[in-house]
């Protein structure tokens, strides 16, 4: 068998980056190459492990959470046949139940089949990020083995992009303590919230705007026993499982859960909490996590005071694309988010996917390609932050009223489809795409600018009186707990009226 023929139209393509969005676009470039023409070469460089050539306790040992996979990033792994069946299927838990802890009695159960469409063959499910990368890593080394002249891949790992020399098209990279560069036609920036590729738009562009915020909150996670009251594949999002605590819940393989903690940044958090000593942090647990029964406090303990409290950013672009630098931004480069939505890591998938389809409608003319893939992709990046971030409240009452009209419009909807629009945000696990739910959010519901108000002016005069710029007396921020207070306590009614608006 002839190898394919390279000509002067193939273009060599820097990825940058080895999570899940460069990954999966390494597949589908290299899937664009044919018998007898390469379109593309391609080279990977990571500073990293090559996932897929470790084995679970590999894994295990490397940071990571669990992430939800759902309909945009599963169409967009089923682009590539088998990858999905052969390499990722198995390695997840699938979703059956979605549980919603409004307050420390009041939970509301929703069935999966309730959230994903009828009759169509999407799931969802949750998996270790690690494993995702695992898998698309394997895929990659089986069908395209690097270094291989017929491949046309060669992956650089534990090498670390410099910086992007735009003017001459090519990037500086270390690997141990060899510098070098790659010339590129192409590059693509997957390398995560602190982009090297995102800083030479900085350079380049005197019209790129860029901010890099915090999600003004803290956060621990811990993996635990699944309960016996528990059922096996149940989400939960849990409003105050502990005081100023709330929690989100996902499954895992091997009969476990993984229960991430947080808590806003202007919250006390309980000095327990605060504790190095694991009999003080069992003892509170065992008295104040009222979601369900945990079969060892002492390991979760443990678990607690072994690490530090982690923190999450978002990342905002107004644009994806230079044709200067011939680049693109995917993925957390472009919109790192905060998880309460689980859509961040489907959201880089269908980043991936959406630039092959870019590629199959210009037939690979990357000069109509790259603004177009910021005119369809800028404004899902935005959709998802917004709504990880503007759905959710920082005032508990504030939020106790969200998720109450949250819980009543799906009631609704469920007895009276005809009347009472869905829940948005069960939309989108059903394909709906971001930037239309934002719109539903924002116009139709309120719920966007409601939460936006109160959110921003909670870190604002929270900030101010870190750095002293207003006296730390609580008065500054009385009327709006007033307020906060007064919408939350509502009679449900008044709800009802407001989730059966149409």
């Amino acid at each position: 068998m002839c190898a394919p023929t390279t000509t002067t139209d193939t273009k060599h393509v820097v990825v940058v980056g080895a999570g899940p969005a460069g990954l999966l676009a390494w597949i589908l470039l290299l899937r664009r190459n044919s018998p007898d023409q390469v379109k593309y070469r391609v080279t990977l460089v990571d500073p990293g492990t090559d996932y897929g050539t470790l084995d679970a306790d590999g894994l295990n040992r490397a940071r990571s959470w669990m992430i939800g996979l759902s309909c945009h990033g599963l169409t967009a792994i089923r682009q590539v046949p088998d990858l999905y069946e052969q390499y990722i299927e198995a390695l997840g838990v699938h979703i059956q139940q979605a549980v919603f802890g409004i307050s420390p009695k009041l939970q509301f159960h929703l069935d999966v089949k309730d959230i994903l469409p009828e009759g169509g063959d999407i799931s969802a499910f949750t998996v270790d990020r690690n494993y995702i990368c695992a898998a698309l890593s394997r895929y990659l080394n089986d069908k395209f083995p690097s270094g291989k002249v017929a491949s046309n891949f060669t992956s650089q790992y534990h090498t670390r992009a410099l910086y992007v020399d735009g003017d001459n098209q090519s990037i500086v990279v270390r690997h141990e303590k060899d510098t070098t560069s790659l010339d590129y036609d192409i590059l693509l920036g997957c390398d995560g919230i602190r982009s090297v590729v995102r800083n030479a738009f900085l350079n380049h562009h005197r019209d790129f705007e860029f901010d890099l915020t915090g999600t003004f909150g803290i956060g621990k996670s811990v993996h635990v026993t699944l309960p016996e009251s528990v059922k096996e594949g149940a989400f939960m999002f849990l409003n105050q499982v502990m005081p100023h605590v709330s929690a989100f819940v996902l499954p895992e393989t091997g009969g476990k859960l993984n229960v991430a903690m947080g808590t806003a940044s202007n919250q006390s958090v309980a000095p327990e909490l605060l504790s190095e000593d694991p009999q003080v942090v069992a003892a509170y647990f065992k008295e104040n996590f009222h979601a369900f029964s945990l079969t060892d406090y002492e390991d979760v303990a443990q678990q607690w005071i072994g690490q530090g409290w982690n923190t999450i950013s978002q990342v905002h672009c107004n644009f994806y694309h230079s044709t200067k630098l011939q680049a693109l931004l995917l993925g957390d480069a472009a919109h790192a988010t905060s998880p309460q939505i689980g859509q961040g890591m489907n959201t880089a998938l269908a980043d991936a996917a959406a630039l092959n389809q870019m590629l199959d409608d210009h037939k690979d003319d990357w000069t109509a390609v790259l603004p177009q893939f910021s005119k369809d992709r800028v404004k899902e990046g935005h959709a998802l932050t917004d709504l990880s971030f503007y759905t959710f409240s920082l005032s508990p009452q504030q939020q106790l009223m969200f998720m109450m009209r949250q819980t009543i419009r799906r009631t609704l909807h469920k007895w009276l489809p005809a009347l009472v629009y869905p829940d948005p945000m069960n939309e989108v696990a059903k394909g709906m795409l971001l930037s239309e739910a934002y719109s539903q959010m924002d116009q139709w519901f309120g719920i966007i600018p409601a939460a936006r108000k109160v959110n921003d002016h909670i870190m604002r005069t929270h900030f101010h009186k870190e750095i002293g710029l207003i006296a730390d007396d609580n008065k500054s921020s009385f009327g709006w707990t007033k307020k906060a207070v007064l919408w939350g306590a509502l009679p449900v009614a008044a709800a009802c009226f407001l989730a059966g608006r149409k």
